[in-house]
């Protein structure tokens, strides 16, 4: 038997933005979801009142959470931020590959040279 063994740090950048992006677009559709049962309760004369109240305070709070992460994770889809988090990566997986261990601690510059961008890094200490 196969045992499920991908956990989210073995995900690449490009693999863990399509796992956000595919659980945003379940949540809009859960949200959308709510209000729309919210609405019906809403225009319901026999609705309880409080119950409908707690039930508006936590849609309030579903639709702040959803705009919050969905604004991080545009910004994160940047293709500047993309690149620099994927070669920072590529870095570490380079310098792991090299020397049989993984950074601990690493020190990386970054800069914009000829229109591309460009990540310098060094390994300072190591795991055991």
């Amino acid at each position: 038997m196969i045992k499920y063994s991908e956990t989210i740090h073995d995900l690449t950048w490009p693999e863990l933005l399509q796992q956000i992006a595919a659980i945003i677009a379940r949540d809009e559709k859960s949200l959308e979801s709510n209000v729309n049962y919210y609405l019906k309760l809403f225009n319901d004369s026999n609705s309880d009142k409080n119950q409908l109240n707690k039930f508006f305070e936590k849609l309030q709070l579903e639709k702040l959470r959803f705009a919050y992460f969905s604004e991080l994770f545009i910004r994160l889809e940047d293709n500047n931020y993309k690149m620099i988090i994927m070669s920072l990566e590529s870095c570490i997986h380079q310098e792991t590959n090299m020397q049989n261990k993984t950074p601990k601690d690493w020190s990386a510059t970054i800069r914009y040279e000829n229109g591309q961008i460009k990540v310098y890094f060094m390994a300072l200490s190591y795991y055991q």
